[in-house]
């Protein structure tokens, strides 16, 4: 019986985990404030990013993915507008369709720290388990400081059932963290206590 309330204990703190992991998803954000209105037919790149931004700043993510794209039509090699799109696609759902924008802003931007860990989390949410571990390796390799790379990390080698490679993930995102994110920390906090059978 313990056995089984600690194996539903771990697939609820897995859940609420990948939902957390889901939302660290990082968007680019320029100097943006109030929609800007095209004067003209024209509409230049960064205003179709800067719309993009305040529509997802919204939640109204259908409509950034359209100025998103708008902008990507216009400049291809905008790394930060895939980047937001891919961000876009993710909070709708549509997970391939964000590992697509970051793989493709991953060949424009190799070494974005930020890009390989939105990209592990969408890998998550696909239950890609080995690629999503691959990815914030990358991420944290690139920037050993990025906090939720090491809580979306644990959660993987916790899933991959590599408990002391979590463990030190996880001790990891504590020291860096230090609190700032009330729930990364909390679950962090009961990932180690069960790891550590306390």
């Amino acid at each position: 019986m313990e056995g089984e309330v600690t194996q539903r204990k771990s697939k609820a703190l897995f859940l609420v985990a990948s939902l957390l992991v889901a939302l660290a998803a990082v968007l680019v954000l320029g100097a943006c404030g109030e929609r800007p209105e095209p004067e003209g037919e024209d509409v230049s790149v960064e205003e179709h990013f800067q719309r993009g931004n305040d529509y997802t700043k919204q939640g109204m993510f259908e409509e950034a993915i359209a100025e998103y794209q708008a902008a990507i039509d216009a400049d291809p090699e905008n790394v930060s507008a895939l980047t937001n799109l891919g961000v876009a696609f993710y909070n709708v759902g549509r997970l391939q369709d964000a590992v697509d924008q970051y793989e493709r802003a991953l060949e424009l931007a190799p070494n974005d720290a930020d890009i390989h860990s939105n990209l592990a989390a969408a890998y998550v949410q696909l239950g890609q388990l080995d690629n999503a571990l691959a990815e914030y390796q990358s991420a944290v390799r690139l920037d050993p400081n990025l906090a939720q790379a090491h809580f979306g990390l644990g959660v993987v080698y916790v899933e991959l059932g590599q408990n002391e490679e979590a463990i030190a993930a996880f001790e990891q995102f504590q020291a860096l963290d230090a609190g700032q994110d009330a729930m990364a920390s909390d679950l962090a906090r009961q990932y180690l206590e069960q790891l550590r059978g306390e």
